[in-house]
């Protein structure tokens, strides 16, 4: 035999190291997971491992993309509210790209007209330079960090008190990295994707949200 070039083991060790990397993540994962699993069972939370299809809700964000998949859905019994891990692909071939996020629903007390609250981007930061604005409201920090965007601006309006605002600018929101979207008796608070141990809390927090809306928004939009 002659003599093996070391140069010739490169690739066999960089895929030895790269197949032992993903092996320790993945278990690493399982670690997790199956922590969270026990802390949502002793919290008496239920949850399903299993990828669903997203609620079919009149929801803007599970229209995006395709191959839609809801996994380790958490409720608590007897509430329609939930937390989930959610992914959608876009793009095809070598482009395509496969999005991960978190997401809580929380059922509302009143029916809400279509309404996204999102982080404030570049290209809106220019247009309101400009003079072309969304919906704005009487806090500059909130128009700092949010953009609003919906048909009923009386909505918004409405919705956005101190009390909300102050829910929405809190830390929990991740640094305003929590988007919201209300349609119909729904809200949805997501993000990007949280660890396992992190989804309760979300809920938790979303949850809040009930707390904090204005009274009157139940009669002036009654649920139907």
């Amino acid at each position: 035999f002659g003599r093996v070039d070391p140069m010739q083991l490169v690739p066999l060790v960089i895929i030895a190291a790269f197949g032992l990397m993903m092996l320790m993540r993945s278990r690493a994962e399982k670690r997790r997971r199956l922590k969270a699993q026990a802390h949502a069972r002793r919290l008496g939370y239920s949850f399903s491992l299993q990828n669903d299809p997203p609620p079919m809700l009149w929801l803007k964000f599970f229209t995006r993309g395709r191959r839609q998949r809801v996994s380790y859905r958490t409720w608590k019994p007897g509430s329609p509210d939930s937390v989930f891990q959610y992914q959608y692909t876009t793009g095809s071939g070598k482009n395509s790209r496969t999005h991960h996020h978190t997401a809580a629903l929380v059922h509302l007390p009143f029916a809400a007209p279509l309404l996204e609250i999102g982080p404030e981007g570049f290209f809106s930061k220019m247009m309101r330079a400009v003079g072309i604005r969304d919906i704005e409201i009487e806090s500059e920090q909130f128009n700092d960090r949010y953009r609003v965007k919906g048909a009923d601006d009386r909505f918004a309006i409405t919705l956005l008190d101190q009390h909300m605002i102050a829910w929405m600018l809190s830390s929990s929101s991740h640094d305003g990295r929590v988007r919201f979207e209300f349609s119909g008796r729904w809200l949805l608070c997501w993000t990007d994707r949280l660890d396992y141990t992190e989804l309760i809390p979300l809920l938790g927090w979303a949850q809040q949200a009930r707390t904090n809306f204005p009274t009157v928004l139940s009669s002036l939009y009654p649920p139907r």
